[in-house]
C-alpha cells in the first residue's frame, strides 16, 4: 500500500503534463476555491475526481489521500453542535460556513493528492530552477514540496512496524509514533540540508 500522497509511476496524459502547469494549479486552485461560491468548490471537485481516473492511479489511494481532513471535519462539526446546543450561537445545528469550509479542505487535499501522485521531485526541482540568482529560493520550495510526501512515507513505515509488533491502536499509537516520526522528519532534514550545502 503506498504512503499518502506518493508518487505513482504511471504513463498517463497527467503525467506527462508539464510539472509547472500542475505547480499553479495546485497553488491557484484552493486560493480560487476560497474566493468563489460552493458551486465552483463542487465543481472543482468533480473535476479533480476525474482527473485522478484519469492519470490511472489507485482510486483508492486518491480517497486515502483525503483522510487527513477527517479528524479537522469531526472537530468542526462536534464544535458546531456543541455550540448549537450548549450557547445557541446559531440556529443551525451544523453551519453551512462549517460545511463549506470542509468542501474547500478536502478540494485542496484533491489537488494536492493529484499534483504529488503524478509528478516526481526531480521534476518539481527542474520546474523551479529558474536562474541563478533564485536557485536558494526554488531549492528551498522544492524541498517544501518534497517534505509532504516524505512524512507519510515514514509514518507509513512506522504504521506497518508498529503494527507487525502487535501495537495497540488509539491514542497509545499516537504517543508512541509521533516522537519517533518527528526524529526521523528532523534527521531527513538535516541530511537534505547537508546535501545541498555539498552541493553549493
Amino acid at each position: 500500500m503506498n504512503s499518502l500522497f506518493s508518487y505513482s509511476r504511471k504513463n498517463s496524459v497527467i503525467h506527462r503534463c508539464p510539472a509547472w502547469i500542475k505547480l499553479v494549479l495546485l497553488l491557484a486552485v484552493p486560493i480560487t476555491v476560497h474566493l468563489c461560491p460552493v458551486e465552483v468548490c463542487l465543481g472543482a471537485m468533480a473535476l479533480f475526481a476525474v482527473l485522478s481516473l484519469v492519470s490511472k492511479t489507485d482510486f483508492r489511494d486518491f480517497l486515502r489521500d483525503l483522510r487527513p481532513a477527517a479528524c479537522y471535519s469531526i472537530f468542526l462539526v462536534l464544535t458546531d453542535v456543541i455550540s448549537h446546543y450548549a450557547f445557541r450561537t446559531s440556529d443551525e445545528i451544523v453551519r453551512k460556513s462549517t460545511l463549506f469550509l470542509i468542501l474547500k479542505l478536502l478540494c485542496a487535499l484533491e489537488v494536492s493528492s493529484v499534483f504529488f501522485r503524478t509528478t516526481g521531485i526531480h521534476e518539481i526541482r527542474q520546474t523551479l530552477q529558474f536562474g541563478r540568482g533564485r536557485n536558494a529560493v526554488s531549492s528551498l520550495l522544492a524541498m517544501f514540496l518534497g517534505f509532504l510526501p516524505q512524512i507519510f512515507s515514514n509514518w507509513s513505515a512506522l504504521e506497518q512496524s508498529y503494527n507487525a509488533r502487535g501495537g495497540k491502536r488509539g491514542i497509545r499509537k499516537a504517543v508512541v509514533l509521533l516522537p519517533l516520526l518527528i526524529s526521523m522528519s528532523i534527521r531527513k532534514a538535516g541530511t537534505t540540508y547537508l546535501a545541498l550545502l555539498n552541493r553549493s
